[in-house]
């Protein structure tokens, strides 16, 4: 947690508190599993399964990647993002704010919202004037350091962006801290990984050292979305956090049961030596185009040795850890396509993912909506119009 915006010893030499260490690991581990990138995040299960089946075996298997955490994370952009969503502002800057809609795809960038917010937990919209020009743009909290007066957690002073810039092939930290009603800015040279020094010269990267727009608008330009929060946390939940150990073993599951199968499918012969031929060349008895496993000399007759697969406890397995996919992540099947009848009524569909629903109102009511409404509000004040309102209209 940071207290105050200088750039002291630990901030140079970029150590970060334990929480702070905490959350960029997890937004690290959450974006890997978002992208179906299992190797780091599911390293022990990767770990057992080749344990299980060795790299020098026909039977090898990595993992399949039942990516479920993708799926439930595109489920929840699509439900906050509807077709029917909608911005109202005053008529007097109905006209101003379609352009800066249409210029900065809003729609594109409350998408881009909704997954982060799903994936990391947080999520940020920030405004920018940049050549007389209105940006509002996604993000990433990774490089985000909320700071805090006297360490409350309920007293926010501000923001500080630590993110890396490219200028002549060198990479430079910039480092945005965000008032009310000002940004200061500030570049670094790095050396081993650490801040050196300060850039006098921030011209040449055509940053101000202050940009203060308080006479247009007298707030942060930066502003928060979190999903399901505790009361002493400012950060909010990842939705992948309570289902990552289902999600865990239902690909532990299936690649298992996927490399039995494949065992199986091309089924031996049993029966006796005298079936098998001579291979004149190697002195070796066998059967032709089939692995055959002798058993003794008495003349029985060849046949194929089964596996009993317990297909149905196999099924029953994965249905239960759906289920409790189902349960921990609150998404019905039908949001992934399954158990769908065509003539299931609206206010069947409301019941059904009445979960959902109800979870996607808890996050439009505790900050999307703000969020939204102070960002519209703040490139309006930008654009020349002060103080509007702004309606969200959500739809169906």
């Amino acid at each position: 947690m940071l207290t105050t915006f200088e750039i002291n010893e630990n901030f140079r030499n970029l150590k970060w508190s334990a929480d702070d260490i905490e959350r960029l690991r997890n937004y690290a581990r959450y974006r890997d599993l978002y992208r179906s990138n299992f190797a780091r995040p599911f390293a022990n299960v990767l770990r057992k399964i080749r344990q299980r089946y060795p790299m020098s075996n026909t039977t090898a298997q990595s993992l399949i990647e039942v990516n479920l955490f993708k799926a439930l994370t595109d489920f929840y952009k699509f439900l906050i993002t509807n077709e029917k969503f909608e911005i109202k502002v005053d008529q007097s800057s109905s006209e101003d704010w379609e352009k800066i809609n249409l210029n900065n795809n809003f729609i594109s960038v409350i998408k881009e919202v909704a997954i982060d917010n799903s994936r990391f937990g947080d999520a940020l919209l920030k405004v920018a004037f940049v050549d007389n020009q209105v940006k509002i743009f996604s993000v990433c909290p990774d490089c985000w350091f909320p700071v805090f007066n006297n360490g409350n957690l309920n007293d926010l002073a501000g923001h500080i962006l630590f993110y890396d810039i490219v200028k002549d092939g060198k990479i430079y930290k910039h480092i945005e801290k965000i008032h009310k009603g000002f940004v200061e800015n500030e570049i670094w040279e790095t050396s081993n990984g650490r801040l050196s020094r300060p850039v006098n010269d921030l011209d040449a990267f055509n940053v101000k050292p202050v940009d203060n727009f308080s006479d247009k608008w007298n707030d942060f330009v930066l502003f928060h979305i979190k999903n399901t929060t505790e009361s002493d946390t400012y950060y909010g939940e990842s939705d992948y956090k309570s289902c990552e150990s289902i999600i865990e073993e239902i690909m532990l599951t299936v690649s298992q049961n996927s490399k039995i199968i494949n065992r199986h499918a091309n089924p031996k012969l049993a029966g006796s030596i005298e079936n098998t031929e001579m291979n004149p060349l190697t002195g070796e008895r066998h059967f032709p185009n089939s692995d055959f496993i002798t058993i003794g000399r008495d003349g029985a007759k060849p046949e194929y040795i089964t596996a009993d697969l317990q297909a149905d406890a196999i099924k029953s397995h994965i249905d239960t850890l759906m289920q409790m996919f189902y349960m921990l992540s609150k998404t019905p099947p039908q949001a992934y396509g399954l158990n769908i009848d065509s003539n299931m009524s609206g206010e069947s569909l409301k019941q059904i993912f009445s979960s959902a629903i109800a979870k996607v109102t808890d996050i439009r009511t505790v900050s999307l909506n703000n969020a939204i409404q102070k960002t519209v509000k703040c490139a309006l004040a930008f654009a020349g119009h002060k103080n509007v309102n702004v309606e969200i209209v959500w739809g169906e």
